[in-house]
Parts: structure tokens; C-alpha cells; sequence
């Protein structure tokens, strides 16, 4: 596989931290094997799905909050000619988290990034191909989904997390979507997993000023998706050079997941 470097992603930290959050499933490369953590897997039509629960006994050792994360593995040909597995997947995992929702309020779906960058572009590209049904008055069978992309604070000059927080508290959703893209340590997985948990995610992780949004934020149910989209190497962000192509589909596929669990 090769890459291009994007130093674009740093534009707003003169420090060289990463601004993605990392995925989780990096973890089973190092700490789980020391440790003997070991992941739940299942594959289906060519598609590994991985499940892990951080909980109060392991939280501190793995350094992440508690909740359960799901990492949806798959190869270039499923992406490419059997998205429809793939998109499936997708619907069963999201349904998995939906069961302890409310249905009966307004979901609000959150695309994260900046929609200039492309490496830094999925969320506004997903949340841009998802329907939103929130103004539909009249229609009382269709579930409200309302849709929000707050960019980013060098563009708006108010933080994500600031934005987001006025847009709840106006809104009042019963259930929150957050799409972001994510930083991998392991090339394999660049643009060939997609996370779902229910445990939150940092817009521009290491700008100090950002708060999480969780579900403890807000007190809403609450569910991220993301996907690595760029391979840290010596504090730097590599994507790869198709990264346009990559994105546009990844978006389309998780879109039509949304799409699909809401409407049909």
C-alpha cells in the first residue's frame, strides 16, 4: 500500500499530538496479547466483526472508558463489489446499541472533521448522504433524524464540542450518531475497518479545549462510528494516495447503513 503524507492535519497543533482518536482494535496488538485479553469474533461473507467490553476491572490497564466497542474488519473486494454485506453489518451492529434507545424522539447525527481535508472528511461526507426527517411535522411514523456538521474551530472560531452542546440543549435528541475518521497504527487496517461504540469520541483530540461527547455528556444515549483513515508514524499522518476514492465510498456505506436503519 502507499501513502502520502497529510501535515495538513496539524495546521491547529503546534505540538505534534495526534488529532484522531486511535482505534481501539490497535490495542489487541500490544496490550491484549501481554495480558491475555482476548477478542470476541465472529466472520460472516468475508466480514470479521470483533467485540470487547472495557469495564471497571480492565479500564485503567487498556486506558480507555468503559463501554463496548465493535471493529467491523473486511477486505478491498468486499468494499468494492459486496458493500451490501458489509452495509448489513453495519445495520446489525447499530441495532445491537439502538435496543436500549428510545425510538421515539429525535436522533441527531453528528459528521466530526473538517470537510476541507479529505483525510479528515468522512463525517461531513456521511452525514451529507444521510436523510433527515426532523421537519417532517405531519409524517408521524418516521423516525426524526436531524442532522448537524460543526466543522471545525479554525474554520467556525467556536469548538465542536461548544457548537454541539447548543445544538442539544435547543434540540433536546433522545439519541446521538457521532461519524468521525480515526488514526491506526497497523496499515492493514487503514480504510478496512469501521468502530462502533457506545463510549464517546474527542473532536480534534488533542486540542485541549475540546471536551468528550458521550453519553455521560449529555445524559443521552450516545453512539460513535469511525474509521481509520490515517497511520501515525513518528508523530506524523500518512493516508493513502486514493484517499478520495476511499472516503467516498466508506461515506456511502455507512450513509445507506444509516439510511436504511431508520427508514425502511
Amino acid at each position: 500500500m502507499t501513502f502520502a503524507i497529510k501535515n495538513d492535519l496539524f495546521a491547529q497543533n503546534n505540538k505534534g499530538d495526534t488529532m484522531k482518536n486511535k482505534l481501539f482494535l490497535d490495542l489487541s496488538d500490544s496490550i491484549f496479547k501481554n495480558n491475555g485479553y482476548k477478542l470476541e469474533e465472529s466472520i460472516k461473507n468475508d466480514i470479521k466483526t470483533s467485540f470487547f467490553e472495557v469495564n471497571t476491572s480492565n479500564k485503567q490497564q487498556l486506558k480507555r472508558d468503559t463501554g463496548k466497542y465493535f471493529t467491523i474488519s473486511f477486505k478491498d473486494e468486499t468494499l468494492n463489489n459486496y458493500s451490501k454485506y458489509l452495509q448489513k453489518e453495519i445495520i446489525r451492529v447499530l441495532k445491537y446499541f439502538k435496543k436500549a434507545i428510545n425510538n421515539y424522539g429525535t436522533t441527531l447525527i453528528i459528521g466530526l472533521g473538517n470537510s476541507s481535508v479529505i483525510c479528515d472528511a468522512l463525517g461531513p461526507k456521511t452525514t451529507n448522504k444521510v436523510i433527515a426527517t426532523n421537519h417532517y411535522v405531519d409524517f408521524l411514523t418516521i423516525p426524526k433524524v436531524a442532522l448537524f456538521v460543526p466543522e471545525v474551530i479554525g474554520k467556525t472560531g467556536i469548538s465542536s464540542f461548544a457548537l454541539i452542546k447548543m445544538l442539544v440543549n435547543s434540540l433536546h435528541p433522545s439519541s446521538i450518531i457521532v461519524i468521525d475518521s480515526l488514526s491506526t497504527n497497523n496499515p492493514k487496517r487503514l480504510n478496512r475497518c469501521i468502530e462502533i461504540s457506545n463510549t464517546g469520541i474527542i473532536p480534534g483530540s488533542a486540542i485541549k479545549t475540546n471536551r468528550k461527547i458521550s453519553s455521560k455528556t449529555f445524559n443521552i444515549p450516545l453512539i460513535s462510528i469511525g474509521v481509520p483513515v490515517v497511520i501515525e508514524v513518528n508523530k506524523q499522518m500518512y493516508t493513502s494516495l486514493n484517499i478520495n476514492e476511499e472516503i467516498e465510498k466508506l461515506s456511502s456505506v455507512i450513509g445507506n447503513a444509516l439510511n436504511e436503519l431508520f427508514l425502511k
